[in-house]
């Protein structure tokens, strides 16, 4: 079943002497839906000039300007929010006017004016684009699940090349101060481990729980340059290329396992990588405890592509839990880098921490740390801070926090927190999903402050390894499950034995329907994890109300859409030399057998069945399908893998579509390849057309291929699979519409006109106008498409706010309801006269902002309130 299926300023005036306002409409909490969780890079940023932050609402899908021009209030002026496309990202301000912004489920770059508050263009691209760069006049994109980077003239646009990189999810990206090189971090770069079958694996150690029978014969985690790997396994860590002739030309490896940023140092040229590293070869949750991976910067010798390592947790004890001197200094999961203009200094986030480090970059050594959650506040108060940019004129770090969607402000000169603000006036997380999301980042809950659950499940999903979390002091473990491949539904019991060897990472996105957990389903509900934050984590369980969130936040998490699979729910004629039309009869065909256990869309049943049956050595839960497109990167055969771990529950793997050796060996070759090419395009539960964005102007409507690619998302509304928002500008106003699939028309953001066909709303566009269509999950539309905080008032139907002003003996005094937000002070010393924001700082008093603004001698001036979206 599938998980689915410009707006007008209102006017309102008050005179006092020659004093006006103008104002507009409401905001508040949308609908419930699902979070993807997009993994930020560069998710704020500044326009060359320095008079304009830019950060992504990526909750509300909008690209966020602050005015930062005034050095005397250091909280940003929040002055314009532009849709963008679906999960942004990333952005890089081309010019002062020209914003590029990475859409990561939309699979789309929109090219954002700010002169025109629009998108203007949508370029497409390949699967979850994390990062763009310029460089030699080109736009480089990372196409992380497609491991290549997409090259764009930055002037008109056009497609140049694609470049394949060797390396596992290619995101963070960086140029040399020349623009001559571009550097491409892959966030599965690996660690060199891999693992032996079960076959060739030694025994395992005997239990030291006198009551335990010996283990089950499993896999082993062992370093890829053990000899009885018969495989090369590449160390590729950070691809240099090229940025003249877009070649790669090398590629550096010893960085680190899941990198997560990359900058250039001035002066030397250096890479630095934000990185962890996976302590994975340890062998058994207890030898874990506490200490699960190593937070570190790396630097690369540019010239000699050397390594050197800085611990960024130098000097703890590990082996003392709880820890609380290392609670209070710990810096988990370095998530952004960025450097000083002189190459002394650097800043990082540390995402899991909610801390940012200075950096002494001559020594690597930690010198400062700036506490972004206040005393007192809890796991539910996380931050997150995620990405970073550098104010150097203004002495100030702009921090883009991801779980509270917020941006702190950092004196550089002190290191001293100066402010927190939205990072929008509206964001639609409800508040036990955003409260709960903090339980699985915040490595404050460890014993020691490294570790959270994230730490491996980055981001709610994989980190591309396998861990050996058996206990040898454990005890069994009763489950139940049927021998479905016997054709007999009756449940029976399984033990399980707590040495159950290598484990791959699983996914957290659509947890709701895989119940029981976990790779043995020895774990019925979420409850029955509690006791990691005690055995693995190394502090204490959470609390009923707590983990009551934290199931609030995991049961809103959606998968990401398949991207082999067609916009209108097709499958592709021909996939990886396969027929997945083909296959998928086969998969289905009741003699073959494969769907009694891997149902489509979700891929599993959730059954323990015999373990012999399906080549394993102890009981394991047939598992989901929908990553398997993610998960075929462990090619030994090939001689050359970019991954050490593969499709099993172990990660040694079988090439598909032979995952485990069950009914297969009557088929041809020809039915293996059309079998993998389905299973490469499974629905995964989320409809294909999720996060199809297409840009309309005046000068392509009547393009017949896009005509024709939104004619399909239409059939996709039509067929409950997805909904359309429209959001744009129409005659120099910003607009948004709704697609009625009932009525075939779309509904405007006010109940003051009627429902436009797609014909007539595109024969409003003329000039600089443009409409963007975006395609959203069922329960997103009408909120994005006019009716912004979901209350059933259209945002161009609700009230304007008050504006009220008072003289002063010298100046004037001004105050306005708080709510609704989404409104910015301007001034002007004349009507018709340009407008400008008042950046001087305000003060809330109750439910209301006040501003007094100093107005000497018998200068007179106009004020208006405009809305920002």
């Amino acid at each position: 079943m599938h998980i689915r299926r410009c707006r007008v300023s209102y006017l309102c005036c008050v005179a006092l002497l020659a004093l006006g306002c103008i104002g507009g409409s409401l905001f508040g909490h949308g609908l419930p839906d699902g979070r993807f969780e997009g993994r930020h890079t560069h998710s704020i940023g500044l326009t060359p000039d320095g008079t304009r932050l830019l950060a992504l609402n990526t909750p509300d899908g909008r690209l966020s300007v602050f005015n930062v021009a005034s050095a005397a209030n250091p909280v940003p002026v929040l002055v314009a929010e532009i849709p963008v496309g679906l999960e942004p990202v990333a952005l890089r301000a081309r010019t002062n006017d020209e914003v590029w912004v990475v859409n990561e489920v939309g699979d789309c770059v929109t090219v954002v004016s700010l002169r025109l508050g629009v998108v203007v263009a949508t370029l497409q691209v390949p699967d979850e684009p994390a990062d763009v760069v310029f460089a030699q006049g080109k736009a480089f994109v990372s196409c992380a699940r497609n491991n290549l980077l997409r090259v764009f003239d930055a002037v008109t646009r056009q497609p140049l090349a694609s470049i394949p990189l060797q390396g596992l999810c290619p995101r963070a990206l960086a140029t040399d101060a020349g623009g001559t090189k571009v550097f491409a971090a892959f966030l599965h770069s690996g660690n060199g481990t891999t693992v032996l079958p079960p076959a060739q694996a030694p025994a395992p150690p005997l239990p030291t729980n006198p009551l335990l029978p010996l283990a089950p014969q499993t896999a082993l985690i062992v370093a890829a340059s053990d000899p009885r790997v018969g495989f090369t396994l590449l160390d590729h860590d950070l691809a240099e290329v090229d940025a003249a002739t877009a070649q790669v030309t090398r590629y550096l490896g010893g960085v680190g396992t899941n990198l997560f940023d990359v900058a250039i140092q001035p002066g030397t040229g250096d890479p630095w990588v934000a990185n962890t590293e996976a302590r994975n070869l340890v062998r058994f949750e207890p030898a874990l405890r506490g200490h699960v991976a190593d937070h570190r910067l790396t630097r690369i010798d540019h010239a000699s592509g050397t390594p050197t390592i800085f611990d960024m947790n130098p000097g703890i004890n590990y082996a003392l839990l709880p820890n609380p001197a290392a609670q209070a200094t710990a810096l988990a999961q370095p998530t952004g880098v960025i450097f000083s203009s002189d190459g002394a200094t650097a800043w990082v986030a540390a995402f899991g921490s909610d801390r940012v480090a200075r950096i002494d970059a001559a020594t690597g050594a930690v010198v400062a740390r700036v506490e972004l959650r206040s005393t007192g506040q809890t796991s539910r108060q996380m931050r997150g801070p995620r990405a970073l940019v550098l104010h150097e004129g203004r002495q100030r770090l702009y921090v883009l926090n991801k779980i509270a969607n917020s941006i702190s402000v950092i004196g550089t000169a002190g290191g001293v927190l100066l402010a927190e603000v939205p990072a929008g006036s509206n964001d639609p997380t409800l508040a036990g999903v955003r409260e709960g999301s903090g339980f699985l980042f915040d490595a404050r809950l460890s014993g020691n402050g490294t570790i959270s659950c994230a730490t491996c499940h980055i981001d709610a999903d994989l980190d591309g390894l396998a861990w050996d979390l058996g206990d040898p002091a454990g005890d069994m473990v009763t489950v139940s499950g049927a021998n479905l491949t016997a054709g007999d539904p009756t449940p029976r019991p399984r033990l399980l034995h707590p040495m159950k060897g290598p484990m791959t990472t699983l996914t957290l996105k659509a947890l709701g329907e895989n119940a029981p957990y976990q790779w043995r389903g020895d774990r019925a509900t979420l409850q029955d994890f509690n006791s990691k934050f005690e055995t693995l984590l190394g502090g204490v369980a959470l609390a009923p109300a707590d983990i009551g969130v934290l199931a609030d936040y995991l049961f809103n998490l959606a998968p990401h859409p398949n991207p082999n699979q067609l916009a209108d729910d097709s499958l592709p004629a021909t996939f990886a030399g396969g027929d997945p039309v083909r296959g998928e009869a086969l998969f289905n065909n009741p003699v073959n057998r494969c769907a009694e256990c891997h149902t489509e869309n979700s891929g599993g049943i959730g059954n323990i069945d015999l373990a012999s049956v399906i080549g394993a050595t102890q009981p394991i839960k047939n598992p989901w399908l929908r990553t398997v497109y993610q998960r075929v990167f462990r090619t030994p055969e090939a001689g050359v893998s970019l991954s050490g771990f593969g499709l099993t529950h172990d990660g040694s793997g079988l090439a598909l579509p032979r995952t485990h050796p069950f009914a297969l060996d009557h088929f041809a070759a020809s039915d293996l390849a059309d079998v993998a090419a389905f299973l490469l395009c499974n629905d995964n539960g989320m409809a294909a057309a999720v996060g199809v964005t297409r840009t309309c102007n005046a000068q392509n409507t009547t393009d017949g291929a896009l005509l024709a690619e939104i004619a399909v998302l239409e059939a996709q509304s039509a067929d409950f699979a997805i909904e359309i928002a429209v959001q744009g500008v129409v005659g120099g106003r910003r607009r948004a519409f709704f697609y009625n699939y009932f009525t075939d028309l779309y509904r405007p953001d006010t109940a003051g006109e009627p429902g436009l066909t797609r014909a007539a709303l595109l024969a409003l566009l003329g000039g600089e106008d443009a409409l963007t269509f975006l395609s959203v999950p069922s329960g997103r539309g009408s909120r994005l498409g006019g009716d912004r905080n979901a209350d059933a008032v259209l945002d161009n139907d609700g009230p304007a706010p008050a504006l009220t002003a008072s003289l002063l003996d010298q100046g004037v005094h001004l105050h306005w309801p708080s709510q609704p937000s989404g409104w910015v002070l301007e001034s002007a010393p004349a009507l018709g006269a340009p407008w400008s924001a008042v950046t001087l700082p305000l003060s809330s008093v109750g439910a209301t902002l006040q501003l007094e603004d100093p107005i000497l001698g018998a200068t007179m001036r106009f004020y208006r309130l405009r809305r920002t979206w």
